[in-house]
């Protein structure tokens, strides 16, 4: 069993959750780790190409419901 000092260890407490949920949903579905920035009313995603753009722009409702988000969120290629 892991003590508490483990596991906030590995865990990155200046990162928000909505920012944690997106990375993992993206690593988890796509293979690959999105830049994101949280700014006050919106989240900003960046990723390497306009094929991935696209598609996670066609799942942005899944994204919202699975990743809880609040903010709202912008997608883009770079």
């Amino acid at each position: 069993m892991d003590s508490v000092k483990d596991i906030l260890a590995t865990k990155n407490l200046d990162e928000p959750t909505e920012a944690t949920a997106l990375r993992e949903y993206c690593q988890e579905l796509f293979g690959i780790t999105p830049k994101i920035s949280v700014k006050k009313d919106s989240v900003w995603m960046s990723v390497p190409n306009g094929i991935l753009a696209t598609e996670l722009r066609m799942r942005q409702p899944e994204i919202n419901r699975r990743c809880q988000l609040t903010k709202k969120l912008v997608i883009r290629i770079g």
